[in-house]
């Protein structure tokens, strides 16, 4: 009988939080699903089950890394009009039985990345490193400008490592198109740091947005994103990605006058929203153009 209930608040923790991260986690997928398949994913019933075992592992880290950081940010989340509502204390979820959780998915990633083999079991761990000093320690983490940016920078290359390496070895290649997805982690973290800048002012959480202003700090993220627009193009001229891919130059362009029509309707939640959504658009339609073969 004692089992029971606890069944069910697991049962209600891992409801929690399917509403309110799963989405997110499965978007981010996206980067070592398609280091895997660069990195020489065939359709055989062997590299099926490997890169099964790589989307159950980087799911499960993905969502301990997040549950990690809604963990160690619930107090300041508590006082986010936009987030309190969706703290896990406000429907009846202790802190120990979250933590829990996450060790626990923590612990299910190992066992999946240990299968794959050596490779992922380091990246993993790196990965999950990189997570506990952004949301625990405030002097390497997300309370520390540029610091975060770092870390968002160094995730986004081993994420899409971890999913390279199951198929081939690290070299060159595989950390130029790493860093790719690192620069567009990293930029992509800057307009949220952007969207959430009056909220973490309010909590003294000191991002680059609120030490630098949401104005440069949005430029840095244009500028990041450019980089990322530019190394795209030159692995396509070299033959390191479909060549096709030169013409997203274009979208580049594209970015650029939404970011200009960002920044003349006023830096704040909503706009930043606004621009998140079109630029999440550009590089998913990129990925899907990184499967021709």
């Amino acid at each position: 009988m004692s089992s029971q209930p606890s069944f069910r608040h697991y049962a209600k923790i891992l409801h929690h939080f399917a509403a309110t991260r799963s989405l997110e986690v499965l978007v981010l997928q996206a980067s070592p699903m398609l280091g895997c398949y660069l990195g020489g994913f065939t359709f055989t019933w062997s590299d099926a089950v490997r890169a099964g075992s790589l989307f159950l592992g980087s799911f499960a880290l993905t969502a301990h890394v997040f549950i990690i950081n809604d963990w160690a940010g619930h107090a300041s989340d508590m006082r986010d009009p936009r987030r309190a509502a969706l703290v896990f204390a406000r429907k009846g979820i202790s802190r120990g039985q979250v933590a829990r959780t996450a060790i626990a998915l923590l612990i299910l990633a190992t066992v999946a990345f240990a299968f794959i083999g050596k490779p992922a079991l380091l990246l993993g761990s790196a990965i999950a490193m990189l997570g506990i000093f952004y949301s625990c320690l405030p002097g390497v983490g997300k309370s520390t400008p540029v610091a975060a940016s770092i870390n968002h920078l160094l995730g986004g290359i081993l994420h899409f490592l971890l999913g390279y390496t199951v198929f081939d070895e690290l070299d060159g290649r595989g950390l130029a198109m790493g860093l790719f997805f690192g620069l567009v982690f990293a930029a992509g973290h800057l307009n949220q740091e952007v969207r959430d800048a009056e909220a973490d002012g309010l909590n003294g959480i000191r991002t680059s947005a609120v030490v630098f202003g949401s104005v440069r700090t949005f430029l840095a993220s244009v500028c990041l994103f450019t980089m990322a627009y530019a190394l795209m193009v030159g692995l396509a001229a070299f033959h390191l990605m479909p060549q096709f891919l030169v013409w997203s130059a274009l979208a580049w362009l594209l970015q650029v006058a939404w970011s200009v029509q960002t920044v003349r309707r006023g830096l704040g939640f909503e706009t930043a929203k606004w621009i998140q959504r079109r630029y999440r658009l550009l590089f998913a339609i990129i990925g899907l153009a990184m499967l021709v073969r």
